[in-house]
Parts: structure tokens; C-alpha cells; sequence
């Protein structure tokens, strides 16, 4: 994820990667998104052992949601950020899963 961290332009919000133990005591990935502009977090992890891809869940919100044009011009940047996080944990997956080298970075 640091290389992700490196890469980015700017990372808005928090974000935090977490234990999270799935079946026989493997490490199942769990990343949290504490966004700015959204008042519940956001889980990134894999859809399923062995499977490279990755999906977003939102935590509950308790009440309706009313934001102003330029809030949510920042809600959707934090969220095009998390899509390219989810993204580059799908890539760095699957070449784990082949077992191939990282391309260098240019």
C-alpha cells in the first residue's frame, strides 16, 4: 500500500490497514477509508480467498446525507482515490497469485 501512497498525487482522507483473520489464520486483507467528505468509513478487501479482485463496502450512515456542490466535488475525488486503491490491490493480487515480479517502476 505504500507504493500506492508514494504514487498518488494526494490521498485524501485515512487510511488504515487492518488485521483481519480469515479461515486457518490467514491474513485476509482489510483496508479502512476514513473519508473526509463521507460520514461512515469505507472497507476495502478481497471479494474471496484465491480471488484477486477486491471490492469497496460503505459503513451504515444514521441519518440522510445533504452536502453542498463542493463537498461533493471532494466526495467524489475521495472515491475515484479509493476506486484506484481498490484497483491497485487487484493488481498487486493477481501478480501474487501468478507469482510474477513487479513490473519496475519507470
Amino acid at each position: 500500500m505504500w507504493e500506492f501512497a508514494a504514487d498518488a498525487e494526494e490521498t485524501p482522507g485515512v487510511i488504515e490497514v487492518l488485521q483481519h483473520d480469515g479461515g486457518a489464520g490467514a491474513d485476509t486483507g482489510l483496508v479502512v477509508m476514513r473519508l473526509n467528505d463521507l460520514p461512515s468509513d469505507i472497507f476495502l478487501h478481497p471479494v474471496g480467498p484465491g480471488d484477486p479482485r477486491w471490492e469497496v463496502n460503505f459503513g451504515p450512515r444514521e441519518r440522510d446525507l445533504a452536502m453542498s456542490a463542493g463537498r461533493l466535488r471532494g466526495l467524489a475525488k475521495e472515491l475515484d482515490r479509493a476506486a484506484a486503491l481498490c484497483e491497485f490491490f487487484e493488481s498487486k493480487s493477481e501478480e501474487h497469485a501468478s507469482g510474477a515480479s513487479p513490473a519496475p517502476a519507470a
